[in-house]
């Protein structure tokens, strides 16, 4: 087996599209496995913000396992410049984080509204809607990130109809959020998330 087009000099380019959208969808599964997983890393409380990463419901290790995939991606297909790369791999992080912190406020917000009033069941009604409304909008903004930083090695990304393919497919496929937090099981969100965002990006980097 030849192991060429791992070498710096050789000019980087993605296979086919459908292959190339098909393989990046497998490194999306795997990373959202790796992303279920227990983490590795010690909690980290940041008492001023309230903010909690690192623990078994906010995984910072998803974020890099994710952002180090599509990072290795880019540098492979794209372009072989390290710097680009590691700022790719450090937005999809920043955007891992502000997803997480996006939901749980639109979460808290929603369950703390006056939604339903009173009338029996309106909490748990808020519940509902404060899970899809939270896998919405954190999606969306972990998805877009995930794009602005593929689109700095990837000029193919920055097209209005790339970026807004991967906005879109991580907005619908946050709205796994209430499945994933109803069965308690975030390998539901982080398995399809990752694996559709993967995809999307490889598509619009293949997309003539």
């Amino acid at each position: 087996m030849k192991w060429h087009f791992l070498r710096a000099d050789t000019p980087p380019r993605p296979p086919p599209g459908p292959q190339a959208v098909a393989i990046m969808a497998a490194v999306g599964v795997l990373t959202g496995l790796i992303s279920a997983i227990p983490s590795p890393l010690p909690d980290i409380r940041l008492d001023d913000t309230g903010l909690l990463i690192n623990a078994e419901v906010v995984p910072l290790h998803a974020g890099i396992a994710f952002g180090a995939a599509i990072a290795a991606m880019l540098w492979l297909w794209v372009a072989r410049d390290p710097a680009k790369c590691l700022l790719a791999m450090a937005l999809v992080l920043i955007g891992w984080l502000a997803a997480v912190n996006t939901a749980n406020d639109v979460f808290t917000a929603t369950v703390g509204s006056e939604l339903f009033g009173t009338v029996e069941g309106a909490k748990a009604r808020r519940e509902t809607i404060g899970l899809l409304l939270a896998g919405l909008s954190g999606g969306a903004i972990g998805a877009g990130l995930t794009a602005f930083g593929s689109g700095i090695p990837a000029e193919a990304i920055r097209r209005p109809r790339a970026w807004m393919l991967i906005v879109v497919v991580g907005a619908l496929l946050g709205l796994l959020l209430y499945p994933a937090a109803d069965l308690d099981a975030l390998v539901i969100l982080f398995v399809p998330w990752q694996a559709a965002v993967a995809a999307a990006i490889a598509y619009g980097l293949t997309r003539a």
